[in-house]
């Protein structure tokens, strides 16, 4: 993207953001370090958006100003299920995070955080400021990366591997009596395939542990994987970017060998430290 050499404008008493009132809201992308994101350039986008800086104490919030309209009442209804309206904007907020981590340890917040004036912003930075800064200096240098697992219990011979397991006469029943075994019992077998899946995923990502500086498990997406695996796992993991080369090269490994017992192990980042930041409400 092409940059420019000016940076987000002031917002506040002394350089207000240009807002028309009651038609346009203030909408929040994350809180930075104002001393940091000061030695970032502004991307065209970002100008495009109308960016400024709002500072409070210690901290600084990115901001711009979008019409109410678009986020509130039957119009908003409308624009939050059409896709082809949604996905840009979902998209310029991601690049804007992006272009911020660059230069600033962030605190993310999710597409479509407005305030109706900036007094109402100001009044919620200083009751969370402390909370604020103290998380920017927790993430300063560091990344969050994201390691999903799925496991594969769609072919007869990992059913049969996992009867073997489960059913320890499984090899001494007649072909008729698996089968019937199986059409029975199938829903307790995936059932304690699942739990080895997710077992051997636990004990692989302990590995981990020295590369970060935090670690969350999250619920696994609900979608569908490609030719018939299951999602079973999902880690947030916060690394210091010193770490990070290290970090991959074992994930690498890890994934290596958890495709030996049927599970696609992914590494994904780096993304905002969404899954790290203190709850503020």
């Amino acid at each position: 993207m092409n940059k420019s050499s000016s940076l987000p404008p002031r917002a506040g008493k002394d350089s207000s953001l240009p807002i028309s009132v009651g038609e346009e809201a203030i909408s929040l992308f994350a809180f930075v370090d104002p001393a940091e994101i000061a030695k970032q350039q502004l991307t065209d986008h970002a100008k495009e958006q109308r960016l400024a800086l709002h500072c409070v104490g210690s901290i600084a919030a990115i901001v711009g100003a979008v019409p109410v309209a678009d986020f509130c009442g039957v119009e908003a209804e409308r624009n939050l299920g059409d896709v082809a309206w949604l996905t840009p904007r979902v998209r310029r907020h991601a690049e804007l995070l992006e272009w911020a981590m660059q230069s600033s340890p962030v605190f993310p917040v999710p597409f479509g955080t407005l305030y109706t004036s900036l007094d109402s912003l100001t009044a919620f930075m200083n009751a969370h400021e402390s909370t604020i800064a103290g998380f920017l200096r927790a993430v300063t240098d560091k990344e969050e990366w994201e390691l999903q697992a799925a496991a594969h219990f769609d072919s007869p011979d990992i059913l049969d591997q996992m009867a073997c397991k489960a059913w320890p006469n499984w090899r001494n029943l007649s072909k008729g009596a698996r089968y019937m075994r199986l059409r029975r019992d199938k829903d307790a077998l995936l059932d304690f395939g699942r739990a080895e899946a997710v077992a051997l995923v636990r004990e692989l990502v302990a590995e981990l542990d020295q590369f970060t500086t935090d670690l969350r498990r999250k619920d696994p997406p609900r979608r569908p994987e490609p030719r018939g695996s299951e999602p079973i796992a999902r880690y947030a993991l916060l690394v210091a970017k010193t770490d990070v080369a290290a970090m991959k090269e074992r994930a690498q490994e890890i994934a290596s060998r958890a495709a030996r017992q049927h599970v696609a192990v992914a590494l994904s980042g780096p993304w905002p430290p969404f899954s790290f930041r203190p709850d503020l409400k």
